[in-house]
């Protein structure tokens, strides 16, 4: 370990855990505080040792002083931590941008090197002493390349400055800045600094890139720290084998096959006995595909009816109330005989929403089933440093398992991702899933975990997610009923008669595009009925669909240089065939292996996350995925359309496609709805 020290005796880096992504507001709740809390560190860097000298949490909001809660905490603990000695103080943006935090420090005359903010002004040191944004400085640099090394033993390499000297609270700083990746301007690899004293080029981007570097390293604590205490549910989801990736997943599936015939499971009818319609309750219901999934489940005599739909966003519920209209439409049935007759935006978590949801299904008859996927991102793979159940998100399963214990349904259905297997539930060891397991049982639920990945139902896409379905024990299931596969069906494809459905069944019909595509009705030659015959993805895609058009076939503009990166890389590749343009990334081997991946025609897509961010590619064309071959890959219908505004009005791409990335695919929860009709 490397650490530029000079005449001082060890660096103090501040750092905290409010990044945007733990403190963004919640997606499907209101917009109020969270309760989040925020833990300040210190950490002393001296040669090899990395030590946490000083830690104090607090909870958002709750501290009122002249200087943000943030500066107050960091300026105690570093006064604890310096404990008299000459250290260095570095920081990150967060505190480099705020005045405050540096007046601290030249109050204490501790020296200091800090990355700041592109937008944070500074006053230049010269005739006039100018004030301008610290990103309108870039350009006075004389810029070379310097070579330094970080903590962990990782060259960073850069082309870097000094740019200027500026005033600060307390006497004259120099302002500089980093490159990494060669290109110039403002973008992702972008470090500008401010030292309150001269040193060499390399010494100071060394010191202020520890800013990024700590970041990394406590992302990686946590992550070992969560391995080393555990949350393998103990349950009956103890039996569940994660999915890693597509390959692991495929092997997995070859072992499983010889099994699956032998396989049997006993339903007895009595869930039809029940009820001759069955009521549904969708809560977190985003744009509505796992709802859509069960009416689509309901069969020729549409015997899924969903009551209520519950949903935060107003966007979302736009969403919703088009394709309930449009659903009734396709599908030929009674105004509003199976879908609710009016849905407005409302908080989940608030009282007056859950009785609102009773007087609903008593009207009704009942809660025949609860559906729904509380908001994921505390357990995704892709925020792998939330895996807490104290991240705000997590907090939303509570609210779905109190909607279960107070409409008491016959039965439910919970689906979120994989993570929520080893997450562990907040200040304890136990996972998430087996504190769900403990509650529910206890109100008289059996309960059937299990991972299912959409391609095994049709859906032209690599995609697991974890199934949680309870039935009361009043319907007269036991889990021996079901055997190892439980209450869940058996897959469809993925055999020689009848194989997975490819990237090609899905897409190829729709019309060549280009980049930033906008027009939202795009003619189309519909398919023939001999192509329909041998397609049956395309069959259930063009059913209920307005003849001629294909709608929302339409692209995000990307720059000129992502284009180019999109032609050189093959099929099947991703970001490693460009990683030499890769140059505005700060460290390109932590990116994720599915960012710039280019489909492949004759295979099912990979897992459909928000497909823009992922920079997901065409299989042939050198552009980014339309709106409409995204949802085909998720398995939503061409009547099926995503609103992008409050209000309802054309717009709002980015919101469309969130909302997408959030969703469940339809094909696969009216697998599931299809085999309870049975139950």
């Amino acid at each position: 370990m490397t650490h530029y020290i000079g005449r001082f005796d060890e660096i103090l880096l501040v750092e905290d855990n409010s990044t945007a992504a733990e403190r963004r507001r919640l997606a499907g709740v209101g917009s109020e505080d969270t309760g989040q809390t925020i833990t300040v560190r210190v950490h002393r860097l001296n040669g090899a040792s990395k030590l946490v000298v000083a830690r104090r949490t607090y909870e958002a909001g709750s501290m009122r002083s002249k200087r943000s809660a943030k500066i107050e905490l960091a300026s105690k603990l570093v006064d604890r931590a310096a404990d008299g000695g000459q250290p260095v103080v570095v920081a990150g943006t967060s505190y480099g941008s705020a005045s405050a935090f540096l007046e601290m420090l030249g109050e204490r005359d501790l020296p200091f090197v800090v990355q700041i903010r592109p937008s944070t002004v500074v006053q230049l040191n010269e005739r006039g002493r100018p004030t301008v944004a610290a990103a309108d400085v870039l350009e006075r640099g004389r810029w070379r390349d310097i070579s330094t090394v970080m903590p962990d033993g990782a060259e960073l390499e850069c082309s870097a400055a000094k740019l200027a000297t500026v005033a600060l609270p307390a006497g004259t700083g120099w302002l500089f800045a980093a490159q990494v990746g060669g290109i110039q301007g403002v973008h992702r690899g972008t470090i500008i600094g401010l030292a309150s004293f001269d040193a060499g080029l390399a010494d100071l981007v060394q010191l202020v890139a520890h800013a990024r570097w700590i970041r990394r390293a406590s992302r990686n604590e946590k992550r070992r720290e969560a391995a080393r205490t555990g949350a393998e549910p103990s349950g009956a989801a103890s039996a569940i084998t994660a999915r890693a990736n597509i390959a692991l997943a495929r092997q997995q599936d070859a072992r499983a096959q010889a099994e699956l015939p032998q396989i049997q499971t006993s339903t007895k009818g009595l869930l039809r006995q029940a009820a001759s319609i069955l009521n549904v309750i969708e809560l977190f219901s985003g744009a509505g595909g796992m709802g859509l999934g069960f009416l689509l489940g309901g069969g020729p005599q549409g015997r899924y009816r969903i009551i209520y739909s519950g949903e935060a966003n107003p966007i979302f519920v736009q969403t919703l109330r088009a394709n309930h209209k449009s659903f009734e439409r396709a599908a030929r049935l009674r105004p509003a005989s199976r879908t609710p007759e009016s849905s407005e935006a409302a908080d989940l978590r608030e009282k007056a929403v859950l009785e609102r949801a009773e007087a609903v299904a008593r009207e009704a008859g009942g809660a025949t089933f609860l559906i729904g996927g509380p908001p994921c991102q505390g357990f995704s793979m892709a925020n792998r440093n939330s895996w807490s159940a104290s991240n705000p998100h997590n907090e939303l399963v509570d609210v779905f398992i109190k909607y279960i214990l107070r409409l008491r349904p016959l039965g439910f259905l919970m689906e979120n991702v994989q993570g929520i297997l080893w997450t562990p539930n907040a200040g304890t060891s136990v996972s998430v899933v087996d504190v769900i397991e403990r509650r529910l049982k206890a109100a008289g639920y059996v309960l059937f975990p299990k991972l299912l990945d959409a391609v095994w139902y049709g859906v032209p896409q690599n995609r697991t997610r974890f199934f949680l379905m309870g039935l009361h024990r009043d319907l007269g299931y036991s889990a021996d009923d079901f055997g190892p596969w439980g209450p869940f069906p058996k897959p469809s494809h993925g055999n020689p008669s009848r194989p997975f459905v490819t990237v090609r069944n899905a897409i190829a019909d729709l019309p060549r595009i280009g980049n930033g595509e906008s027009e939202e009705r795009a003619s189309y030659d519909e398919p023939s009925d001999e192509v329909l015959q041998e397609n049956e993805f395309l069959r259930y895609a063009r059913a209920g669909a307005e003849h001629g058009v294909a709608f929302d076939h339409v692209t995000s503009r990307h720059a000129d240089y992502v284009i180019e990166r999109y032609r050189s890389i093959p099929a099947g590749g991703n970001w490693e065939s460009i990683r030499d343009q890769m140059t505005n990334y700060a460290d390109v081997s932590r990116t994720h292996s599915n960012i710039y991946r280019r489909l492949r025609w004759d295979e099912p897509s990979i897992t459909i996350g928000h497909y823009r961010k992922s920079m997901l590619v065409h299989p042939s064309q050198h552009r980014g995925l339309s709106l409409r071959e995204a949802s085909r890959l998720q398995s939503f219908p061409d009547w099926f359309r995503f609103a992008g505004t409050a209000s309802g009005k054309p717009g709002g791409l980015v919101h469309k496609q969130q909302q997408l990335a959030n969703a469940v695919c339809p094909l696969v929860t009216k697998a599931i709805a299809e085999f309870m009709l049975n139950l």
